[in-house]
This record gives C-alpha cells, structure tokens and sequence, in this order.
C-alpha cells in the first residue's frame, strides 16, 4: 500500500506524544482500512516547498440531492477556490486533498501543491446516492492527522483546516456524530486545526433545535459534531461562489497569520 505516510506506529507514537487522547487515535485506527489512507499519496518531505505548510482538507456532499447543482458547485469549486488560492502570496503553503462522498467515501487525491491539484469535472463529481456524512468526516480527520503527525515529526510547523459541504444530515454513516465530536475536541485543543461545516439549505428538523436557542441548521450540525464553525449557504450560483471563495480567503488568512483568524468565514 502506497500511501506516502510512511511508518504507521511511528505516526502513532508522535500523536501520542503531541498529546493526542484516545478519542482521536481510536478514530484513525477505525479508519485505517477505509478511503483516507488507502489512496491518499501524499506530497513527499523532500518535494515540499516551504517547512511552513496549511494542509486543506474539503469534504464535498456528492449525494443524489446535488445532482442539480452539481456544474456550479464544480465551477465554484474550481475558480472561487482553487484558483482564487493558487493566485495568492501564500500559493507555495497550501496543500490540498479533496474528499468526495454518497453513500460511499472516495478520497479524489492526498495533499498536493494548489499547481498540482487537479481540477474537478463531472468525472469525479458525479452525485447519486446517500449520505454517509460521519464516514466521510471520519475519513478527511484520519487523512489530515496521519499526514500532519508525519510533518511534524520531521520538523514541518503545520496548521490544518477542514470544511465539510454538505446539504443533509447523515444518513447512510456506520460511525457516529459521538465519534466525529471526541476526535473534533481533541483536535481543537491542539490549537492548530480550524473545523468548519457549510449547510447548503438545511432545513430544521428534529434533530435540529435550530433558531430557538439563536442558531441556524448548519451550526447546530456543525456542533453535534464538534465543529465549532458552522455555515448556512445555498445552492444558487452565487451562493457557491461566495461560499467557496469565503474558504479560499481563510484559508489563505490561515496561513499568512499562523493561527486561526478571529471571525473566520465572516
């Protein structure tokens, strides 16, 4: 298996001792055998650009709901994101890897520079099925703390983002929201990690406690699982571009600043 994370137990070994709790190891090894390792390659050490990297991790909803959307979200995605980040100062710091999930969870490629991330058409996002949200989140933290672990025991100062799209709740997952919101926290307070979840017209529901005690759908998802960033975007043109472009924007600001921005995705 090449997945270009090196010696697994050494990996573990490091988050252990970097203070990593059980909550998130137990997650990683549950993943182990899924999409986050075994077809994430990674950027090798030596092909790096900089000692001073911003991995981020994008989770895209390719259920059968997105199929309307799907030629905008791929443009957004493309020109409002991808684009908008490699025309940056700090184009040279940003790995991507991109996740796409149904009922099935496919990672598209493992953290590459923004000038080799390859440009998503109808090829990869192609949208049909269910919704195996907590899967698909499982396997994007296990892919971005494997990764981040490898870098920092070899000297590389990493901050992570990850932001989930998604325009339903879970419905097809085998892991838990519970699972998702241990490893959430222990990531959090390893200070390096910005976790942020966009709704694309979520609609209250009864898991949804929503704008009674002053949140919307998309923050009260986002805080079942531990996120602590939570957005309400939609599914019209503009609304996918503005959305994308806000996550380029902070993840650039991520890494020019060295640390989570005050009013991220404001």
């Amino acid at each position: 298996m090449n997945n270009g994370l090196g010696n697994l137990d050494d990996l573990f070994q490091a988050a252990a001792d970097d203070g990593l709790t059980a909550d998130t190891l137990d997650l990683v090894i549950a993943n182990l055998n899924g999409a986050a390792v075994l077809t994430a390659v990674h950027t090798p050490l030596d092909q790096l650009a900089t000692n001073e990297v911003t991995l981020a991790m994008n989770i895209l909803d390719m259920s059968g709901s997105m199929v309307p959307h799907a030629a905008d979200l791929i443009r957004a995605y493309n020109d409002d994101y991808l684009a908008v980040m490699a025309g940056s100062p700090v184009a040279d710091d940003i790995l991507v890897s991109t996740i796409v999930f149904d009922d099935r969870v496919e990672t598209l490629h493992g953290y590459m520079p923004l000038d080799d991330t390859p440009r998503l058409t109808r090829s990869e996002y192609d949208p049909d099925g269910s919704t195996a949200l907590y899967d698909a989140i499982a396997a994007g933290l296990t892919n971005m703390v494997l990764y981040t672990q490898q870098l920092r025991a070899s000297g590389v100062t990493v901050r992570g983002v990850v932001i989930v799209y998604t325009d339903g709740e879970d419905n097809a997952s085998k892991q838990s929201a519970k699972d998702i919101q241990r490893a959430a926290a222990d990531l959090l307070r390893q200070e390096i990690y910005t976790l942020a979840l966009v709704g694309f017209g979520l609609k209250q529901s009864v898991g949804f406690v929503g704008m009674k005690n002053g949140r919307t759908p998309a923050q009260d998802l986002a805080e079942q699982i531990g996120f602590p960033i939570g957005l309400d975007a939609t599914l019209d043109p503009a609304g996918l571009r503005r959305i994308f472009h806000m996550a380029s924007m902070s993840t650039i600001q991520v890494s020019q600043m060295g640390a989570v921005p005050m009013g991220m995705f404001n």
